[in-house]
């Protein structure tokens, strides 16, 4: 049965529930989303703290001066906008799961009432971060934020250097081999089409195709999925459409995809909400998660914010609320 998980504009997922003061996490980042949902809590004067990650590029990768360019602009975008009561944790892109896991353990313990902003970081990194503040009993109240671009970058790779079909850190899941794989399309499906020559162990691959979403979107969504169904059959796939921003179908449709086999796995390559779902299914059933980490992202990854009714199109999804998991298995 489904479960009701309010979900919707910022301001008024806030607003359904008794008022409270929030510490944010959220990123620093190159994208003019990254600061959106953090101006919006801001402007309601709603934050007891404030905590940023910035993720810094490797050095030697071709858009490296050009994010650290981006980033020294944004932090000072940030300075300006949060003076006090600030931290900001530096870590680079292919940094250690213990690494990223010290970060997150310092950052579940700010309060019982958090917000975390994935606009605009890296699956590497917001997939262990909710994990912990999904564990961690403290947090008894947790809002997932996602700020929509007003567009991403047209005609040119979003990412380079990803590396090898592997497993997201930590992710390793309890199975060695799984039953189903989930995957999610949209941007960065070479790796996923070089793994499918050979899976075999999967006889039908279920896609999570997002629709609707933006015009950039869907067509880079159904581009992904020609290419990965040339030369192979057509009974290789089952697709389902799930509204791109709609975390808690998402999270419904994972279910009823896993309720008949012993083990699923992931493979987040589409929009956040859908992969936020992902990972809270995987968090609580121990589902191994594949995702090859690119070596760098393109600076222009996505422009501006969108917006809607006058409102920046910054979504907010109430995970937990007053001690209970919304998304429980």
């Amino acid at each position: 049965m489904s479960r009701f998980r309010p979900w919707g504009l910022l301001d008024w997922a806030i607003s359904i529930s008794e008022p409270r003061e929030w510490n944010f996490i959220g990123a620093i980042g190159t994208e003019d989303r990254s600061l959106s949902a953090l101006r919006w809590v801001k402007d309601l004067g709603l934050v007891r703290s404030i905590s940023m990650v910035q993720v810094d590029p490797m050095l030697g990768t071709r858009y490296f001066l050009k994010t650290q360019d981006r980033l020294v602009e944004r932090m000072r975008q940030f300075r300006l906008l949060c003076a006090e009561n600030s931290d900001v944790y530096q870590i680079e892109l292919l940094a250690e799961l213990h690494e990223i896991q010290a970060i997150s353990d310092t950052l579940a313990k700010k309060g019982s009432s958090i917000i975390l902003d994935i606009s605009s970081l890296p699956k590497r990194f917001f997939f262990p971060m909710l994990r912990t503040l999904i564990k961690e009993v403290e947090v008894r109240d947790l809002i997932l934020t996602y700020g929509c671009p007003r567009s991403y970058l047209d005609g040119a790779k979003l990412s380079e250097g990803a590396g090898k079909w592997d497993y997201l850190p930590g992710f390793l899941g309890k199975e060695f081999r799984s039953d189903v794989l989930v995957a999610s399309v949209g941007f960065m499906v070479e790796s996923l089409q070089d793994y499918l020559s050979s899976a075999e162990a999967h006889p039908a691959v279920q896609l999570l195709i997002p629709f609707p979403s933006s015009p950039t979107s869907v067509r880079r969504a159904w581009e992904s999925i020609i290419s990965l169904q040339s030369n192979r059959s057509g009974d290789k796939f089952v697709k389902h459409r799930i509204d791109a921003n709609d975390m808690s179908m998402a999270f419904d449709r994972i279910c009823s995809l896993s309720r008949s086999v012993e083990s699923v796995a992931f493979a987040p390559f589409g929009p956040k909400p859908i992969s936020a779902a992902m990972c809270l299914y995987a968090v609580q059933c121990e589902s191994a998660v594949h995702y090859p980490q690119p070596e760098s992202y393109h600076p222009d990854y996505s422009v501006g914010v969108a917006s809607v009714s006058g409102k920046p199109f910054v979504n907010g999804y109430w995970i937990k609320h007053d001690g209970i998991n919304l998304y429980s298995v």
